[in-house]
């Protein structure tokens, strides 16, 4: 049971290592305005800086396709300087929108998951040898999904 938990939280942490990756390369591009491109790209370096840390700590290697959804923002990313500018937001937004969905659901499991864990350990009395979800991750995430939000309150306005 333990190991399933841990198996799990190793994937969402590579994917969400990957698709932070690949919007620190979107936002290196035009579009934005230079104070909103600073902004985002201290932000998202911050969260891919915590999460290459805890790969690091944990002895995990970054998914495969961490360094092709980084490419991919960039080309994103300059290729956007070439759609009108309310095509770009559109396709923006709605990229945001589905990685927000996902972010929301990786909470909402590993949420469930540690409420099992504990729920286990209380049974048995002992705690399991692995904590998985780790509090930081859940903390990063539920960050990370403040952010989107209130980024998205304010395209809105």
């Amino acid at each position: 049971m333990s190991n399933d938990l841990e198996k799990r939280t190793i994937y969402f942490i590579k994917d969400l290592h990957a698709r932070e990756s690949m919007r620190l390369g979107w936002y290196r591009q035009w579009g934005f305005t230079e104070d909103k491109v600073k902004y985002l790209r201290e932000r998202k370096a911050k969260h891919e800086a915590f999460l290459k840390d805890l790969l690091r700590k944990r002895g995990i290697s970054p998914a495969w396709y961490a360094r092709f959804f980084y490419l991919t923002g960039h080309f994103f990313g300059l290729v956007s300087a070439f759609f009108p500018e309310k095509l770009v937001a559109r396709i923006e937004r709605t990229l945001e929108f589905w990685i927000l969905l996902r972010y929301k659901d990786y909470f909402r499991e590993m949420n469930l998951d540690q409420d099992l864990r504990t729920m286990i350990e209380s049974l048995q009395l002992k705690k399991l040898q692995h904590n998985e979800p780790g509090k930081d991750v859940l903390t990063l995430l539920e960050r990370i999904i403040a952010e989107e939000e209130q980024m998205g309150a304010l395209r809105q306005s």
